[in-house]
């Protein structure tokens, strides 16, 4: 997805233009699945104009919200200047000492204050490498916390727009390097509420996708060997490389998966995605691949699949996602 420079956002908010107005569904889902602890603090990233930020003060955090629009800051100021306990912050989060975010301008450093809730609402979409800032923001988190990242989807957005939404492969990347991903829609958005991230990483491209766990590394690459006009008539091989004391391991795993997507899925289009409490019953699962996570079962659901796949053929050791087992 490419990278939106300041100068765009900044003349498309003094042209007096926003994002679409918060929904109801969007104030309700974090109220219900993150609510306001005593003292407790958000942090609103790409704030905008600022009225997630407002409704995030309303239910009780103490919210700092950073854009690196100065011209969107000055609306927010102006528009919500009733609202108290709000802090706007002109800060990219993109440029300040990620993946760590230590001694940034302004905002607590990892381990001291920290944040209950981190919000990214209608902006995930531009970030450049969303996985890095939403696993550098997942260490700003307090016991308990979470990430609500709200966002546009591809099946619900026309096509010459497809820059401002994600599809479902963006979205597991997303929930890459989190426990618990839990997905929710909200008037056509999606909403995925994400806890504790852990230390393995998915590294996802354009053209290469790598896991990263326990000191090792494992990494794809492809090589087309036959051109054609059609797809169906071109050919495309894989590899995989390993690096560390665990490499052979991962790289067996990672191999598992592409297989299982070359012979199930392949060409059948984007995921979609849902998740189920843990020890919901097989029977009571949509079809697709499902996923084990210590506190749900999350079910990546291809175009055309109409089997449930579990046990050694599923990527139960969710290698597809870049987890750590």
């Amino acid at each position: 997805m490419r990278q939106v420079r300041k100068e765009a956002w900044q003349e498309h908010y003094d042209g007096g233009r926003g994002f679409g107005p918060l929904g109801d569904a969007e104030r309700a889902l974090p109220a219900e699945h993150v609510p306001a602890p005593e003292g407790g603090r958000a942090l609103d990233a790409g704030c905008g104009t600022g009225e997630l930020a407002a409704a995030l003060a309303g239910m009780g955090y103490q919210v700092d919200a950073v854009d690196f629009t100065e011209g969107v800051l000055v609306r927010a100021r102006s528009e919500h200047a009733a609202v108290s306990g709000v802090r706007w912050l002109l800060l990219d989060l993109e440029q300040c000492g990620l993946p760590g975010l230590p001694g940034l301008p302004g905002l607590p450093d990892e381990g001291e204050a920290g944040y209950d809730l981190v919000t990214l609402r209608l902006s995930v979409a531009f970030l450049t490498n969303r996985s890095s800032v939403l696993r550098a923001l997942g260490t700003r988190l307090r016991e308990g916390g979470a990430i609500v990242v709200i966002t546009p989807v591809v099946e619900h957005t026309p096509p010459e727009r497809r820059h401002i939404a994600l599809d479902g492969n963006e979205l597991c990347s997303i929930a890459d390097g989190f426990e618990e991903a839990l997905r929710f829609e909200a008037d056509g958005l999606a909403v995925l509420v994400l806890r504790g991230a852990d230390g393995s990483e998915l590294v996802a491209q354009r053209d290469a996708a790598a896991v990263v766990a326990d000191g090792s590394l494992a990494y794809l690459t492809r090589i087309k060997v036959r051109d054609a006009p059609e797809p169906a008539g071109s050919r495309t091989e894989f590899y995989i490389h390993a690096y560390g004391p665990a490499g052979p391991e991962l790289a067996r795993r990672f191999a598992l998966c592409v297989r299982t997507w070359d012979r199930n899925v392949r060409a059948s289009g984007y995921p979609s995605m849902s998740v189920h409490p843990a020890g919901t019953p097989d029977a009571h699962l949509p079809p697709g691949d499902v996923l084990e996570k210590p506190a749900s079962r999350l079910v990546l659901g291809w175009p055309g699949r109409r089997v449930r796949v579990t046990g050694p053929d599923a990527p139960s050791e969710n290698v597809a996602v870049g987890r750590r087992t």
